[in-house]
C-alpha cells in the first residue's frame, strides 16, 4: 500500500513554491484541495504524474511542452523540482517511508523553445541512520504506481471517462477497460509464461513438421507465413490505435482550447459584464460625489467650527456673557414686543388692548428699543445665538454625535466609494482586455481542426475495424492450418519422443490459455458486481425523491459483458449508449464506480488523484457520490487514500460531509483572478500559484474571492503559508 504524506512542488508551471500535506487518517482518508478554474490544479495533477514517471507519465499532448511557467525570462536557467514524501506498507503492515525527487534543468530559448537537461530523479528509503538510495529507482516505483495506469490514479474527471464514452471507438474502449482489468489485477507475469509456453510448443511444431517430410514442412511454412501476417497485422492494428489516441488527445487539447476561448470570447457575456461593472462604476462614483458633498457640508457645519476653533468660541461666549452680567445685553427684541401688541397680549397674558396701562407701557419700551444702538442690538442677538448653539454642541457631545466621528464615518466612506471605483476600473479593463484578445481567427481555426480531426478519426476508427477484420480471418486462417499441420503430422513419421513433446507442449498451452481466460472472467464479474453496486447506491433506490438527478430514466443496472464493453441496463429493457444518453453526473458516477470497484476487487490501495470529480454533478447525486468514493474503510474493504481538487462550486452542499470525513483542506490561488476574481492582490509582477491553509468555510487574504458569500465561505485574517 502506498500512502502521500506531503509534496513539495517548485517552479512546476506556476506552482513557484507550494507544499502540500495530505491525511493519512483512517477515519478521514479524504484530502481536498480547492482551487478555482485556472488556479493550477491541472498543472499539480501533472507535477505529480512528472514525479512519478517523467515525461512517459504525462498526457500525450503535454510531454514536448516545457514545465516552467512562461512568466520565466529567455534564456534563464530554471530548476524545476518536486519531491514527494510517502510510505509503503507491505502485506504484514511493516511500513517504510521514502522520498522521492524528481528534477530537470530547463532554459526557456524562444516563445516555444526551450533547453533541457537530463532528468534526474532519486529514490530515498528514510531510516534511523538517514537516507538510503534505492535503485533502480524508476523500475522500483513502477512496481508500486505501474505508469500504464498513471491514468486510473491521477486522472481529472473528464479523462477518466474514455473508459465508457468519449471521442474513441468501441473497439478501443473495450481495450482500455480490458486492459485496465489486466494491467491492474496484475496478471502479467501469467500471460507472459503463456507466451513462453506457446513459444515453446511452435519451435517443436517446427520441428515436428521437417521431420515429417515435405507435405508436414510445406505447411509449417504456411502456418509460419500466416503467423507473420498476423504479427504485422497486430502491430498495424497497435500503431493506428495509437494514433487513433494521439488524434483523440490532439482533439481533446483543441476542445480545451476552444472551451476556454469561448468562455474568453463570448461577447456577449463580456458585454454583459462590462455593461454591469460600468453600472457598479457609475455607483461607486455617484456614492464617492455624494460623500464628497456631504464632506463639504461638514467643513462648513457648526460642528466643524466647534471642533476647530472651540477656545475662541468660548472666549466670545465668555465675553458675551459678562455683557450680559453688566445689563448691558440683552436687549429687548423690538420685533418681540411689536408682535405682542399686533396679538393685543402680553407674554406673560395681560391684555394690551388699545387704551390700557400695560399697552402704554409696551409702546414705551418700543420707543426706548428702538433709540438703543445697533451695536447693541446686535450682540444681544449674537449672545442668544451663542448660547444655543453652546446648548447644541453640548447634547451633540453626550450622543457622540461631533465632527471627530463624523468626519471619521465621512472619511471611510469616501475611502470605500475610491477603493471600489478603482477596483471596478480594473476589473473593466482587464475585462476589456479579454474582449479584446478575443482571437475570432483562431476559434474559426480551432474549429476547422476539430471538423478535420473528427473526419480522420473516423477515418481511423474504419481502417482499424478493417484491420481487426483482416486479422480475424488470419486467426480463422492459422486455426485452420494448424488442423491441417496436425493431421499430417499425425499421418507423419514423427520420433514418439518429438510427437509427445509437441502433444505436451500443446496441451500446456491450450491449458494455460484457459486458466488466464478463467482467471480474467472472474476478475471481471468480481469487478463488474462490485462497480453495479456502488453505481446503484449513487443513484439512489428507486422511490428516492433525488433519483430525477440523473434524468427520467431508472436504471436497472450495470455490467461488464464478456466483450469487455461497460454496459448500461434499464427497467424496460433497452441498453443505453453511453456516448449519447447518458448525463454527465451519469458518466462520472459509471467512471469513479468503475474505477473504484476496479482497485477493490485488484487490492491496489495507491492513492487516488482526481481533479474536478463532481463537474456537472448536484444535489442526492453529488452526496453519494462523494460519500461512495470518500467512505473510511469498513466490513473488510481496503485502506485509501482520497486526494480531491474541488471548486467552491463542488463544494457547495456537501460542506457537512467535507467536514466528517476529510483530514486535511487546503486553498490553491493564482494570482492572475485578481482583481476580478480574487479580492485582494498579492503585489506581484508575474502570475503565481500559492497554497493556503483556508479550508472549505473560510478564506483569508490569499484566497478570498468576491463572490464568496454565494458559497458561504467567510472570510478571516488568518496567518498563510505559502
Amino acid at each position: 500500500m502506498m500512502r502521500l504524506l506531503r509534496a513539495h512542488v517548485r517552479n512546476f508551471k506556476l506552482l513557484e513554491d507550494v507544499e502540500l500535506e495530505f491525511s493519512t487518517k483512517h477515519d478521514r482518508p479524504l484530502t481536498v484541495i480547492r482551487a478555482e478554474n485556472g488556479s493550477g490544479k491541472t498543472s499539480l495533477l501533472y507535477a505529480f504524474q512528472w514525479a512519478f514517471h517523467g515525461k512517459d507519465g504525462l498526457p500525450e499532448s503535454a510531454q514536448g511542452l516545457r514545465l516552467t511557467s512562461s512568466a520565466i525570462p529567455f534564456g534563464k536557467a530554471t530548476t524545476v523540482s518536486v519531491t514527494i514524501w510517502f510510505e509503503i506498507a507491505d502485506e504484514h503492515d511493516n511500513t517504510a517511508q521514502y522520498r522521492l525527487i524528481r528534477s530537470v534543468i530547463e532554459t526557456p530559448t524562444t516563445e516555444d523553445a526551450f533547453d533541457s537537461q537530463q532528468e534526474r530523479v532519486r529514490l530515498l528509503k528514510l531510516t534511523p541512520r538517514g537516507e538510503d538510495p534505492v535503485e533502480p529507482a524508476e523500475a522500483t516505483i513502477n512496481v508500486w504506481l505501474p505508469k500504464q495506469l498513471h491514468a486510473v490514479f491521477f486522472t481529472d474527471g473528464d479523462s477518466v471517462q474514455t473508459f465508457i464514452s468519449g471521442q474513441i471507438g468501441q473497439k478501443q474502449r473495450q481495450r482500455r477497460v480490458h486492459d485496465a482489468i489486466r494491467d491492474l489485477l496484475g496478471i502479467d507475469r501469467f500471460r507472459t509464461a503463456a507466451r513462453d509456453i506457446e513459444a515453446a510448443f511452435r519451435s517443436l511444431q517446427a520441428e515436428a513438421a521437417k521431420s515429417g517430410g515435405k507435405d508436414t514442412s510445406a505447411l509449417e511454412d504456411r502456418l509460419d507465413e500466416t503467423r507473420s501476417q498476423i504479427d504485422e497485422l497486430e502491430d498495424d492494428l497497435l500503431r493506428l490505435r495509437q494514433r487513433q489516441a494521439k488524434m483523440t488527445d490532439e482533439r481533446s487539447k483543441w476542445e480545451k482550447e476552444l472551451r476556454e476561448l469561448s468562455g474568453i470570447g463570448d461577447i456577449d457575456e463580456l458585454n454583459e459584464r462590462i455593461e454591469q461593472a460600468e453600472r457598479d462604476q457609475e455607483r461607486f462614483e455617484r456614492q464617492r460625489q455624494a460623500t464628497l458633498a456631504r464632506m463639504r457640508e461638514a467643513l462648513r457645519s457648526e460642528q466643524y467650527s466647534w471642533q476647530f476653533m472651540n477656545e475662541r468660541l468660548q472666549a466670545g461666549i465668555e465675553m458675551l456673557s459678562n455683557l450680559a452680567d453688566r445689563h448691558i445685553i440683552p436687549g429687548t427684541s423690538v420685533e418681540i414686543l411689536k408682535d405682542r401688541l399686533e396679538l393685543d397680549e402680553c407674554i406673560c397674558g395681560e391684555s394690551l388692548a388699545l387704551g390700557t396701562n400695560h399697552r402704554q407701557h409696551v409702546e414705551r419700551l418700543v420707543e426706548e428699543q428702538l433709540r438703543v444702538s445697533e451695536h447693541r442690538q446686535r450682540l444681544t442677538e449674537l449672545h442668544h445665538l451663542a448660547r444655543r448653539a453652546q446648548d447644541e454642541e453640548r447634547s451633540r457631545r453626550e450622543s457622540g454625535q461631533t465632527f471627530a466621528p463624523n468626519s471619521s464615518q465621512l472619511l471611510a466612506e469616501f475611502t470605500d466609494a475610491r477603493d471600489s471605483l478603482r477596483n471596478k476600473g480594473r476589473e473593466i479593463d482587464d475585462l476589456k482586455s479579454r474582449r479584446a484578445n478575443i482571437d475570432e481567427e483562431r476559434v474559426r481555426n480551432l474549429t476547422s481542426k476539430l471538423q478535420d480531426i473528427d473526419a480522420k478519426i473516423v477515418q481511423a476508427h474504419q481502417a482499424i475495424g478493417a484491420k481487426e477484420t483482416e486479422l480475424d480471418q488470419a486467426y480463422e486462417r492459422r486455426a485452420l492450418q494448424e488442423g491441417e499441420l496436425d493431421d499430417a503430422q499425425k499421418e507423419a513419421d514423427i520420433s514418439n519422443e518429438l510427437a509427445l513433446k509437441r502433444d505436451v507442449a500443446q496441451d500446456l498451452t491450450v491449458l494455460v490459455k484457459r486458466v488466464l481466460k478463467v482467471l480474467e472472467n472472474d476478475y471481471v464479474q468480481r469487478v463488474s458486481q462490485r462497480m453495479r453496486d456502488l453505481f446503484m447506491e449513487i443513484v439512489g433506490a428507486p422511490d428516492d425523491p433525488l433519483r430525477p438527478d440523473f434524468g427520467p430514466v431508472l436504471y436497472a443496472g450495470v455490467h461488464i459483458d464478456d466483450d469487455f464493453n461497460i454496459i448500461i441496463d434499464t427497467h424496460d429493457g433497452r441498453r443505453l449508449d453511453p456516448d449519447f444518453e447518458l448525463n454527465g453526473a451519469s458518466k462520472r458516477a459509471l467512471t469513479l464506480s468503475f474505477i473504484w470497484a476496479l482497485m477493490e476487487v485488484s487490492g491496489a490501495t495507491a492513492p487516488r488523484m482526481i481533479d474536478t470529480p463532481l463537474g456537472m454533478v448536484s444535489g442526492g447525486v453529488k452526496s453519494r457520490m462523494l460519500n461512495a468514493v470518500t467512505r473510511p474503510p469498513i466490513d473488510g474493504l481496503l485502506e485509501l487514500q482520497v486526494i480531491l481538487f474541488l471548486t467552491r462550486s463542488e463544494l457547495r452542499d456537501v460542506e457537512d460531509l467535507i467536514d466528517e470525513r476529510a483530514g486535511t483542506v487546503m486553498t490553491l490561488s493564482c494570482s492572475e483572478h485578481y482583481p476580478v476574481d480574487l479580492t485582494y492582490s498579492w503585489s506581484t509582477d508575474y502570475p503565481v500559484s500559492r497554497i493556503c491553509s483556508c479550508d472549505h468555510r473560510h478564506s483569508c487574504y490569499t484566497c478570498a474571492r468576491r463572490y464568496d458569500d454565494r458559497h458561504g465561505v467567510i472570510f478571516q485574517d488568518l496567518d498563510t503559508r505559502r
